[in-house]
């Protein structure tokens, strides 16, 4: 039986959100009208529409998201590779600890706010984060250090342990191995 996920969400602005999903899955949308636009994709699996609402509000960083597991580097590398040579900004993790799981991961954010997670499981974990035991990471040090670098302007220290100066990529100014909590 084939199927494929149906994901609706509003948009402030359908102009500069139908180029990023343009971009994003590199393929034109299927369906577009004034005020509205999807994507009917195979590979992945997803039915995306985009509904235009000038009065969206912008996500909070981490409210919401929305992901895309890959079962072997060469496809994440391939999507990682296509998406930064069209100068897409991402956040690049390798071997994080996140969902009891630990992988190789990518993040990309929309116009407005919409997180978009690419990544691949390479092992099970014990633990919801690595080095934090209330599912919360990035050291006050570590956020300190990597804010100094000019990655993290006006970060928030939380508790725990896994954002450090070796995570802050010098050419992007973007943070991995962070969880997603360190942006």
């Amino acid at each position: 039986m084939k199927t494929r996920v149906h994901i609706g969400i509003s948009v402030s602005n359908l102009e500069a959100s139908k180029q990023f999903y343009r971009d994003l899955f590199g393929v034109e949308p299927s369906k577009v009208r004034d005020d509205y636009a999807n994507w009917r994709l195979d590979t992945p699996a997803i039915h995306l529409a985009l509904t235009h609402d000038p009065k969206v509000r912008r996500a909070q960083p981490h409210e919401r998201h929305y992901g895309i597991e890959l079962f072997d580097m060469n496809e994440l590398n391939t999507w990682q590779t296509r998406l930064q040579k069209l100068g897409m900004p991402l956040k690049i993790e390798e071997q994080v600890t996140c969902c009891y799981a630990v992988g190789n991961k990518f993040w990309a954010q929309d116009p407005d706010g919409n997180d978009w997670e690419f990544w691949v499981r390479t092992s099970e974990a014990a633990s919801m984060h690595a080095g934090a035991e209330d599912g919360q990471c990035c050291t006050p040090a570590g956020k300190a250090e990597a804010a100094a670098m000019g990655a993290l302007p006006g970060a928030k220290a939380k508790e725990g342990a896994c954002c450090t100066p070796a995570t802050v990529e010098a050419k992007t100014g973007a943070v991995s191995g962070s969880g997603g909590c360190c942006a």
